[in-house]
């Protein structure tokens, strides 16, 4: 199995941030690395969603959208899914 390298930071930060950041440490039970690495990883998930997008005709977003908001056409395999006994029922 490769070994997959990992680079080191050097972060500056104030003495709060570094007081806000080590109490939140303490009760995630991470250690500061794991914890600052999982919060970027999230934050940067987060802002490139929100950054994704598409354009698409007027014409074109409206026929999406009907299709999202009609009812699933009664096929065999929803049929069969919807008669199956509930777990929670059983």
């Amino acid at each position: 199995m490769a070994v997959i390298p990992r680079l080191s930071w050097n972060l500056r930060v104030t003495p709060g941030d570094q007081e806000l950041i080590d109490r939140a440490v303490s009760a995630s039970g991470l250690t500061r690395t794991d914890f600052v690495l999982q919060a970027a990883r999230a934050a940067a998930q987060e802002l490139l969603v929100e950054q994704a997008w598409f354009a698409m005709a007027p014409e074109a977003y409206e026929a999406f959208r009907q299709q999202l908001d009609a009812p699933a056409d009664p096929n065999e395999r929803l049929q069969r899914t919807m008669a199956a006994p509930r777990p929670w029922q059983a």
